[in-house]
C-alpha cells in the first residue's frame, strides 16, 4: 500500500496518500455494485426456476402456498384465496408446462411497471396498494417463444408470488 501511496504522491506532486485511498474506495464501492447486480439476477432466475419447477413438477399446492392475495392474473385482480388455488390447480390439470425457462428481464416494480399487465385503473392501484416495495417483476421466455411475466418478492427463504401474466 505504501508504494502505491508513494507512487500518488510522486506522480501528481500531492502528498503521498492523498487519493490512493480514496481511489481504493471508489473500486470497493464499483466491485460492490457489480457483486450486488449479479446476486439480484441469480436471485431472478432462482425464483423464475422454482416457479417453473413447481409448475412442471405439478405441484399446484406449493404454488398455492406460494401466493399471495390478493393476486393479479392477467388483469383480474383475485381476492378469495380458493380462486388462487383454482388456478393453479386448472393450470396443472390442463396440462400447462414451462418448456427451458429463461429470465429474459428482471426490475424491481416502478411507477409504470403495472402497464406491462395492463393498462386500467384496477391494476395500477394493485401495484400500488398491495404489492411490497421489493416486489420484481420477472420475465421469463420459453424455447417455445412464449413469455410469461411473474411478481415476485423473494422472502428469507422463500418466494412469494403476487401476480402472473401469461403466456403471451
Amino acid at each position: 500500500m505504501d508504494v502505491i501511496r508513494k507512487a500518488a504522491g510522486a506522480r501528481t506532486g500531492r502528498p503521498a496518500g492523498c487519493c490512493a485511498g480514496k481511489k481504493i474506495i471508489l473500486l470497493l464501492m464499483i466491485s460492490l455494485l457489480f457483486a450486488s447486480c449479479a446476486s439480484v439476477q441469480k436471485k431472478d432466475e432462482r425464483s423464475v426456476f422454482t416457479v417453473a419447477e413447481l409448475i412442471n413438477q405439478g405441484d399446484s399446492g406449493a404454488l398455492f402456498r406460494m401466493s399471495k392475495v390478493p393476486f393479479l392474473l392477467d388483469q383480474e385482480i383475485i381476492l378469495l384465496k380458493k380462486d388462487i388455488e383454482t388456478f393453479w390447480s386448472n393450470i396443472i390439470e390442463a396440462g400447462y408446462t414451462v418448456d427451458s425457462p429463461v429470465l429474459e428481464d428482471g426490475q424491481a416494480i416502478g411507477k409504470d411497471s403495472y402497464l406491462r399487465f395492463y393498462d386500467s385503473m384496477e391494476v395500477k392501484t394493485f401495484f400500488k396498494k398491495y404489492l411490497p416495495e421489493k416486489t420484481r417483476m420477472l420475465e421469463l421466455k420459453t424455447t417455445t417463444n412464449q413469455r410469461i411475466l411473474l411478481l415476485v418478492e423473494k422472502k428469507w427463504l422463500t418466494r412469494r408470488i403476487y401476480g402472473f401474466k401469461g403466456p403471451y
